[in-house]
Formats: structure tokens, sequence, C-alpha cells
């Protein structure tokens, strides 16, 4: 469970610095017992002499350097973030934390979350996954015995699925918040691609990809954003995303869609939807 947090700290005491107002950031490493240390600081070299965060040589060139020199990080924490920075950080899979704690109060609590966080990952059944050789054949096999199936066999439960069941289709879908297909890796406001998988006889198919515009491009959301995205999912019974907000999530349940925060690979997560039948259990 080892990881590394970066902290907006002015005092090494106190998170009382906003993002982009930090010139740098106290590394806290935590092994796999859950101890931490500090590891120093990274300075962040795109930051401007009055805070603003945009590079003083090149002016607006710098943007993925605001975030990028934290990539070994799995958490940051600060007392804000501008929606572009939390954007940026998502991308590279790093999670931003606003709080306005001591340092020694906020670490223990984060590592809390990454334990239940690990926990349910390890809970899950690992899948192969089978690379896509047509973007429209992706087929996630569910059994241990898949890992030796033949290109015959995987063949075969790839075509399964260019034979669903007309009165099946829609029932059973789930549509994934991913950017590459593989890991759920975006929060629902941002996302502007979904994965929808169908799922069929404890097997998991998946169907097509499909783009949106992100609900909270530019930092605002209308409810006819929410709507856009919602008709663009309407065939599915459940949404999966790495984070969700309470408003959004109310409007996809209100809507008849299953929220799910996972985020874990895709393969684990219809793992874990078959072997606890989630979606039965909600119908």
């Amino acid at each position: 469970m080892s990881f590394k947090i970066a902290v907006a700290t002015s005092d090494g005491v106190n998170i009382d610095t906003e993002y982009s107002k930090a010139p740098k950031f106290l590394i806290i490493n935590v092994d796999d017992e859950g101890n931490y240390h500090n590891e120093g600081y990274l300075h962040n070299y795109s930051i401007s002499v009055n805070g603003c965060g945009s590079c003083e040589s090149c002016k607006s060139g710098c943007q993925s350097n605001e975030a990028e020199f934290l990539w070994v990080c799995s958490y940051v924490l600060a007392t804000s973030f501008s929606h572009r920075i939390t954007k940026l950080l998502n991308r590279i899979y790093i999670d931003t934390l606003e709080v306005r704690l001591t340092i020694a109060e906020a670490v223990p609590k984060v590592i809390a979350f990454e334990n239940r966080r690990s926990n349910f990952g390890k809970n899950l059944k690992t899948s192969v996954w089978v690379p896509p050789r047509n973007i429209t054949h992706d087929y996630v096999p569910q059994d241990d015995y898949s890992a030796d199936a033949s290109e015959e066999q995987v063949e075969n439960a790839s075509q399964a699925d260019l034979n669903l069941n007309s009165e099946r289709i829609g029932k059973n879908r789930v549509a994934f918040a991913s950017s590459d297909g593989k890991v759920v890796n975006r929060h629902f406001g941002h996302a502007d691609l979904f994965y929808i998988y169908e799922l069929h006889d404890n097997l998991a198919y998946f169907v097509e990809k499909r783009s949106v515009n992100s609900c909270c491009n530019g930092g605002g959301h209308t409810i006819d954003s929410f709507n856009a995205v919602a008709s663009t999912i309407a065939d599915c019974r459940a949404v999966v995303v790495a984070k969700i907000g309470q408003g959004a999530s109310s409007f996809l349940e209100n809507k008849g869609f299953e929220v799910f925060e996972a985020p874990y690979l895709i393969s684990r997560v219809l793992d874990k939807i078959i072997k606890d039948r989630l979606l039965e259990s909600a119908a």
C-alpha cells in the first residue's frame, strides 16, 4: 500500500496554502505498514513570482508542468484547487483533497481512506484482460480457466457480443467513466468518454465507447449538461466513476441509474458487479 502524498504547506506543520500559490510541496512517504515520514520538498518551478501559476518565461506554455512534477504522488493536499489544476492532476491519476488541517491530523485520514480503497480492490477477483483486437469486439473473461483460453475460444466469446438477443440489450449495461478503457479514472463531471459493457451469463461484453461533453467543462455545470450525458448513456443500468459529487449522484439516481464510485480496473469492477450480483440487487 506504499504511496506518496504532496502537501501544500508554508511551515511543514499546517496545510495552509492554495495549490496555485505553493512554491514547493512537502512530500510524505507512506510505507506498507501505514507508517509515514517526510522525504523533503519538491519545488514548483512553473509558479511565477506573483503566484499566479503561469510560467514567466513562456507565459502560457507550462500548464502540464504545473501538475506533472508531482507524478510520483497519489494524493495532493492543499487548501484549494482550481478546476483546471484538478483536471490536470486527475489525468495523471492523482487525487486532490481540499483540507485545512495540520499534517499530523490529515495524513492518518488519507492513509485510512487508502486502506479502505486498497482492501476493496483486494476483494475483487482479477480477470485476464484480453487486449482489444477490434474496438467493437473487446472481451473480458471472468472465469479462472480463461487465463489458458485458446485464441479460438476468446474469438468465439467475442463473437457472442454480436449475437446478443435484442430483448436483453440495455437491461444489464454499465457505463464506465474512463480515459483509456482499462481503469475507472474520471470524475463524473470531468468525463468525456464512457465505455459501455453488457453483462450476460456471468460474462461481460464490450459494446462501444461513447463521447460526451463533460458536465463541468470550464468549471461550471447546468442541468442541460447533466441531461445530455444521461441521454447518451440512457440504455445503461449503472454508472461507474472514480468520483462524483452528491448533486450529480442524486441526479443520476433520480434518473434510475445505479451509481458506483470505484477507481479500479474496469475488469475488476465488472467481476465485483457480477460476483455480488449488484445489478440484480438493485433491480
